[in-house]
């Protein structure tokens, strides 16, 4: 059952009912005139709180009622909107709330809660008016800046209104469905300079200075025959496998029109459960992802982005803004592998990361390391290391839930941190051999 009752209100309560009982106790001249009129003064100053208490209660409830048959008439009008702009902190998002017709208590709040994401609530706020915002006392409208530190879309589904009185004694709460859906997005960060040229032909109006291979070398491979060339046998292949594999001759094309950009978002790894996987390991390489597209679009590249799965965007008209909706909305998955998504015939470049299976990487550089630009995200880098000092702090220091300092203990002792340490360096000298890889 619902008690529109606060702790302020129970400690009131209690602490009032303790005082009155010792000044009753503190009259050092009992049955006398001062004896009367001290007590005469604590039953006056018992029903002013009492009045006051009332009042408060009266307003709140008064308000209350009114929005509560309006909602029942379905007059209440609730509208939830996040601007395009986001504010100057990336991890927040702003969020315009609006709520008619609705009467405020008498020199008292109303506040507001967000129902998000299979029942996750945010605080309990209040709305900040925006600049220019004409006063109306029947509409409740603002603005809140909503710290969601995690890379991804969001759901909200109802808000939660409160009710409370001047004293936040008394809090009344009704619920308004209010469906919005939005996203937090990629931070924009400098990032190393990526040589890359476009690969994929679909029209021959823009001519490239590196000549692009279409066929043979590095793309293509066929079993050795008897007339092949003994100088063209890949004999990394035949000491891995024991198959005699040559390369085919290859076509030089002066055309290129677009610059395929591939980002795998595929795990080798049982990263079930990991929260330090799930959320800055994939921040992290979302914002590697958007920043290298960003790049290549500054460089004047035609970008065209290959998500390695599907993501039900919304009606977007902006190219950029599909883009960083697709790689927001991503996440991480075991179904399509390297050798499934990657289309060595197009792609430009491909964004790993410290997830993907040293075998499968090292099966597609050692055929393509030449012509297709690798971006390595080492997704340890979103963790640093801990000094004495950050030891300290970790040890008396309270987090708050939702910063990503409370992962950095969980990656020390993550069960994963020596095998994805050790992948990484195995990726990294790899790449070392090969001109164009970039290591973030």
């Amino acid at each position: 059952m619902y008690v529109p009752v606060t702790w302020y209100f129970l400690l009131f309560v209690i602490s009032s009912w303790l005082a009155f009982l010792w000044l009753l106790q503190q009259q050092h001249m009992p049955e006398t005139s001062f004896s009367a009129i001290f007590s005469l003064l604590l039953l006056v100053a018992f029903a002013s709180l009492t009045i006051l208490v009332s009042f408060a209660f009266l307003t709140v409830l008064l308000s209350f009622i009114v929005f509560t048959l309006k909602k029942r008439r379905n007059k209440v009008e609730c509208r939830i909107d996040t601007p395009a702009e986001n504010v100057k902190h990336p991890a927040r998002q702003l969020v315009h709330v609006y709520i008619a017709p609705v009467l405020k208590p008498i020199l008292g709040f109303i506040k507001l809660r967000l129902i998000y994401d299979d029942n996750q609530y945010s605080n309990k706020f209040t709305l900040v008016p925006q600049k220019g915002q004409k006063n109306n006392i029947a509409v409740l409208e603002g603005v809140y800046e909503w710290p969601l530190p995690q890379i991804r879309e969001y759901n909200v589904a109802k808000v939660m209104v409160y009710f409370e009185d001047f004293l936040q004694f008394f809090s009344f709460t009704f619920t308004l469905p209010c469906n919005s859906r939005f996203y937090i997005r990629p931070q924009v960060e400098k990032t190393a300079e990526i040589k890359a040229a476009p690969r994929k032909t679909e029209e021959t109006n823009q001519r490239i200075e590196e000549l692009k291979k279409v066929e043979g070398e590095h793309l293509h491979y066929k079993n050795f025959e008897a007339h092949d060339d003994v100088r063209r046998i890949v004999w990394k292949i035949y000491a891995r496998n024991r198959e005699l594999v040559v390369r085919t001759p290859e076509i030089q094309d002066p055309y290129a029109s677009h610059l395929c950009l591939f980002a795998s978002f595929h795990t080798g790894f049982d990263i079930t459960n990991n929260e330090v996987i799930h959320f800055p390991f994939q921040d992290y390489f979302k914002t590697a992802v958007w920043n290298t597209y960003l790049q290549l679009v500054k460089q004047g590249f035609e970008v065209e982005y290959i998500a390695d799965q599907q993501v039900v965007a919304p009606a977007l008209t902006d190219v950029k803004q599909a883009v960083q909706y697709s790689i927001t909305a991503s996440h991480w998955q075991t179904d399509k592998d390297l050798h499934t998504y990657i289309k060595p015939k197009d792609a430009a470049v491909v964004v790993i990361s410290s997830l993907n299976s040293y075998d499968e990487v090292a099966r597609l550089v050692e055929q393509h390391g030449n012509d297709i630009t690798f971006v390595f995200v080492q997704l340890s880098k979103s963790i640093r290391g801990a000094y004495a000092s950050q030891w300290l702090q970790w040890l008396f220091v309270s987090q708050e839930a939702n910063s990503y300092e409370v992962y950095k203990s969980r990656w020390r002792f993550s069960r994963l941190r020596s095998r994805i340490l050790a992948n990484e360096k195995k990726i990294k000298h790899l790449l070392a051999q090969y001109e164009k890889p970039v290591v973030r």
